[in-house]
């Protein structure tokens, strides 16, 4: 056989035996692989995932909380009465009654706290006005009794009574004693004026009589009634009707007093002195407060008042000088 025959009948059948390669893709042969030998092994691509990001934490909603205080029962007990009057079911006459007993609890606490607050709050007790204890109140009678003596006296040095009456008048003649009284116990000076030119000065001599002729007096005060008793300056030109009819001493004497405070012939503290329940007034001048103060801490109302009290008297107390 010829040698190169045969050579070339085995190189044609390699070639035919070996696989067809894409000519895209790299041939793997020796020569390319040489470093990792023949019987080397590629492991096979790891294509990493994509990392998982946790999902985002949903916060529980918490629930909208409601504070049954005293507003809340201002605003609901008279609803929560009505549903318990159209349904008036075991569950919301329960809800009603019981709400209400809170209420009243909250109620009892503030009185109780109130009346230990006043114990140590002078400047607010009403005992300031009128003391409640009797020994208090005979020592706070007697204060009062001698304040309205002095302060009458010195009403009755710028000022006078004049009492208007006839001598037909019934109640005039009930109604001398009392002035007479007044004349003799008081101090005051009271002329008694006739509006008929009938003089009772023999059955009342305590007073000075006058006749009113042709009822010029009578005209300018504008009398029709009998008696009328006036409260007259000194100098005439200040006048204060205080009693039209009868009226006792004590009766007179407080008129009195508070004629003089209007027509400004005593003072309001002289006249204040004078009565058994003292007026305490912290509003007569205007209150005025920072508006953001106030806002910020309204303690400063009750610091301010408190302030405007302690320039008070306290009844039963003196202040040191």
């Amino acid at each position: 056989m010829n040698t190169k025959l045969v050579y070339a009948a085995v190189m044609a059948a390699f070639c035919l035996s070996a696989p067809f390669s894409n000519a895209n893709e790299p041939v793997n042969n020796y020569k390319n692989n040489d470093k990792r030998g023949w019987h080397f092994y590629e492991d096979p691509e790891i294509v990493e995932e994509e990392e998982k990001k946790p999902a985002p934490k949903v916060e529980a909603v918490k629930p909208e909380m409601v504070e049954i205080n005293a507003e809340w029962l201002k605003d609901n007990l008279p609803k929560l009465l009505n549903t318990a009057i159209d349904d008036p079911s075991t569950e919301n006459i329960a809800t009603y009654y019981y709400a209400q007993r809170l209420a009243i609890d909250k109620a009892n606490a503030f009185s109780d706290q109130t009346k230990e607050f006043f114990l140590f709050e002078e400047q607010l007790s009403e005992s300031n006005r009128r003391p409640n204890s009797s020994q208090a109140l005979f020592a706070h009678k007697l204060e009062t009794s001698r304040n309205e003596q002095e302060v009458f006296n010195a009403l009755f040095d710028k000022a006078g009574l004049w009492m208007f009456y006839r001598s037909d008048c019934p109640y005039c003649h009930k109604q001398f004693p009392a002035v007479e009284s007044l004349a003799e116990i008081m101090g005051v000076d009271v002329i008694a004026i006739s509006m008929d030119g009938i003089l009772l000065d023999k059955e009342f001599p305590g007073v000075k009589h006058v006749v009113d002729p042709n009822l010029a007096l009578s005209r300018k005060f504008q009398i029709n009634i009998t008696p009328t008793t006036l409260l007259v300056s000194n100098d005439g030109k200040l006048f204060q009707p205080i009693k039209y009819g009868m009226a006792s001493g004590q009766e007179i004497v407080q008129r009195a007093l508070y004629a003089g405070k209007r027509l400004g012939l005593i003072t309001e503290e002289e006249f204040n002195r004078t009565q058994e329940v003292k007026d305490i007034l912290i509003s007569k001048e205007p209150i005025m407060i920072e508006k953001k103060k106030l806002e910020d801490n309204p303690v400063v109302l009750s610091e301010l008042l408190r302030k405007r009290l302690e320039d008070i008297n306290i009844s039963t107390s003196s202040k040191v000088k």
